[in-house]
């Protein structure tokens, strides 16, 4: 009896790192998560079958289920928390707007972006954010989201909301770069004097859900709720390429929203660009 139930725990693990795999949980992390639910599973089952007389292959079966119900569970818990951020008690941070891994930071020139086409022709700033900004010199930092971050997003900066506007688009999968530019998006732009910062809520394949918790004209603290997008995708973070900024995060950093500095504003002007030795501006891209 006891093999049968084993044959139900291997068999929720496979499906639980199959899934993994595909929507991008973290191999190691997942096997032991479900390995130690499937051991509970098994102790429980077996304690269970032995009061109800079940046979083999029923023990095998609830084994399995209840192994991937408990995954499940602790999925859905981990995705649709919303914990308190404390944001940091300075007026020079620009504050990560999303939970989740640093994917690139590149330097839009001139509105162009270094991301080329099938045909050759670079990407413009304007097709990522879908509104014009003020400025044409700018740093993007991609933030992807896994299925276990915090999806809630916040303010990286504290000032008013100057747009807010939401831009019908696809559905891919965003690990084909492309689909950054073509899927569904909301963009919100926060000004503070003469600073303007946008952040791009970017859909993917599984995100049918982009909500947005403030309107046009209101005026937000640093790390303030703005929004939420559902199941996994990426939040991009527009910044001015300006004297002062200090750009403080790499590709394959994790973050925090609300807690997080992405850069330092130190108020030296609106003349060019100075990044940190820990920043990056060249075109990468986490592996």
């Amino acid at each position: 009896m006891f093999s049968y139930v084993v044959a139900g725990g291997l068999a929720a693990l496979g499906t639980a790192l199959a899934l993994a795999w595909k929507w991008q949980l973290g191999l190691r992390r997942t096997a032991a998560a479900v390995t130690a639910l499937a051991t509970a599973s098994a102790t429980l089952v077996t304690m269970l079958g032995k009061a109800l007389a079940l046979s083999g292959r029923v023990r095998a079966v609830l084994t399995g289920a209840s192994t991937l119900a408990g995954a499940f569970a602790v999925l859905a818990y981990r995705f649709y928390r919303d914990p308190e951020r404390v944001a940091p008690d300075r007026d020079d941070a620009i504050v990560s707007p999303a939970d989740g891994t640093v994917l690139y930071v590149h330097h839009s020139s001139n509105g162009e972006l270094p991301v080329a086409t099938k045909h050759g022709r670079n990407y413009t700033l304007r097709e990522l954010t879908g509104t014009p900004l003020q400025i044409q010199s700018a740093i993007v930092i991609g933030i992807g989201m896994s299925f276990l971050d915090v999806h809630v997003n916040r303010a990286p900066i504290a000032g008013r909301i100057a747009s807010l506007r939401r831009f019908p688009g696809l559905f891919g999968s965003l690990r084909d770069p492309h689909m950054i530019f073509a899927n569904e998006r909301v963009t919100t732009v926060i000004e503070n004097g003469d600073l303007q910062v946008a952040v791009v809520q970017i859909a993917s394949r599984l995100v049918r859900q982009i909500a947005s918790f403030v309107n046009e004209g209101q005026e937000v603290s640093l790390g303030q709720r703005i929004g939420v997008i559902r199941l996994g995708s990426q939040v991009d973070l527009v910044l001015p390429a300006v004297e002062g900024l200090r750009v403080t995060v790499r590709p394959g950093e994790h973050v925090t929203a609300g807690e997080s500095i992405l850069g330092i504003i130190d108020g030296r002007g609106l003349r060019g660009i100075e990044v940190s030795p820990s920043g990056v501006l060249e075109e990468s891209r986490a592996e």
